[in-house]
């Protein structure tokens, strides 16, 4: 997703319509990466929200000419590892969560349930990274660069999730 330098600039005027224009456009990204960390729809939406106040408390300090979608991801993705290390005793898993994220795609139960199945065997990193890959389409190398880590990293970490999955039969690339 390319978001253009008018509508950042427009933003640090404070152009509301514009602001809306970049959440409708990177929404569904930014919720999912908070989701995969905190596995729980409550926090993400409400971490979603001071995702976005941060992103407007920052705006200043983006870099014109870079990858703006994968700046606001990286702030999402900071953003819940903080609060869930700050609250990861008050976490619970609802599965039935994870129907949010796929919302937006048309699919089928069976579908959904190969999903749902995914999530409970992977762990944090693997279900990120699978989460951006598979459900929100992005490259490798766009991954690593919101996670801030390698891409052989980030590469390990997919491999090694699909490995799982093939392993339980819960997904065929």
């Amino acid at each position: 997703m390319i978001i253009q330098q008018s509508y950042i600039d427009r933003i640090k005027n404070k152009d509301e319509q514009a602001f809306e224009y970049v959440y409708a456009n990177t929404k569904r990204a930014v919720y999912s990466v908070i989701f995969a960390v905190t596995k729980n729809h409550v926090i993400a939406e409400d971490v979603m929200q001071e995702v976005y106040m941060k992103m407007l408390k920052s705006i200043h300090q983006y870099k014109e000419n870079t990858n703006f979608f994968n700046w606001i991801l990286q702030i999402a993705y900071h953003h819940s590892i903080d609060f869930y290390r700050k609250e990861r005793k008050s976490f619970n898993l609802d599965v039935n969560d994870y129907s949010e994220i796929l919302s937006s795609h048309e699919i089928g139960p069976d579908e959904e349930d190969k999903f749902n199945r995914m999530i409970d065997i992977l762990e944090e990193d693997e279900r990120l990274v699978v989460t951006l890959k598979v459900v929100e389409e992005m490259k490798h190398r766009e991954i690593a660069k919101v996670l801030n880590k390698p891409l052989g990293t980030v590469l390990w970490i997919y491999q090694n999730a699909m490995k799982k999955l093939r392993e339980v039969g819960g997904y065929d690339e």
